[in-house]
């Protein structure tokens, strides 16, 4: 089956979308449609997500990344709108929180291992990162070509996310905020690149890898078999 993976949260946007700082998209596989993360500005999500045509209420799951603002800054708005979906996020986030998230959605806390969401997608365990207090998960989404990486922004290292998810699958693509990332030669045997908001060396990969890196932006949308 097709997955498809649309950018609704971005620093970067196609016309008519708005922009901020922050990153969310929405993945379609199968019969389900889920949210991974919510960007920073609620408003502004749920325009980018009318504009793309997606309704709230029909997503299944949400996956939050991590506790940064631009990440889980529109979550609020969504979830007044949404139909008691499951929401994974990692056990470390704050218990206030989840108490909030437990009014509108089912929730799941990723632990030390692998949660499967639904029949092809994964989150990876909670990942420890340089920042105290901090973990982070990331979403794998199993297609013919092997494995999607689709991440947050990569605070516990994106070579280390990559090494995770090779365990799996092959790595067929990563999409998401890469953060610190410099290793540009770790990337060359991944086939789909798309470097988003808060990558540092996004120009950088552009050009090393033209061929097969994408520019990110609101109403991006990436299909894959």
């Amino acid at each position: 089956m097709t997955t498809k993976i649309s950018i609704v949260y971005d620093d970067q946007a196609s016309k008519g979308f708005i922009t901020g700082w922050g990153f969310s998209a929405v993945i379609e596989k199968d019969d389900n449609i889920l949210l991974f993360d919510a960007g920073w500005d609620g408003i502004a999500l749920l325009k980018n997500l009318e504009i793309a045509k997606f309704e709230p209420k029909k997503f299944s799951h949400i996956i939050i990344s991590h506790k940064h603002w631009d990440h889980i800054g529109g979550l609020n708005a969504v979830l007044y709108q949404t139909n008691n979906p499951t929401v994974f996020v990692p056990s470390s986030i704050s218990s206030r929180l989840k108490a909030e998230i437990t009014k509108f959605a089912e929730l799941r806390e990723v632990i030390d291992v692998k949660a499967e969401v639904t029949s092809g997608i994964w989150t990876t365990p909670q990942m420890k990162t340089d920042i105290e207090d901090l973990q982070e998960i990331s979403l794998l989404i199993q297609t013919k070509k092997g494995i999607v990486v689709v991440c947050g922004c990569s605070h516990p290292g994106l070579d280390k996310i990559i090494e995770l998810a090779n365990e799996y699958g092959k790595v067929h693509a990563v999409i998401g905020g890469f953060h610190g990332f410099e290793d540009l030669n770790y990337l060359k045997n991944i086939d789909v690149i798309i470097p988003c908001h808060c990558t540092k060396k996004k120009n950088d990969i552009l050009v090393k890898y033209p061929k097969k890196s994408k520019k990110c932006h609101s109403g991006l949308v990436v299909t894959f078999e």
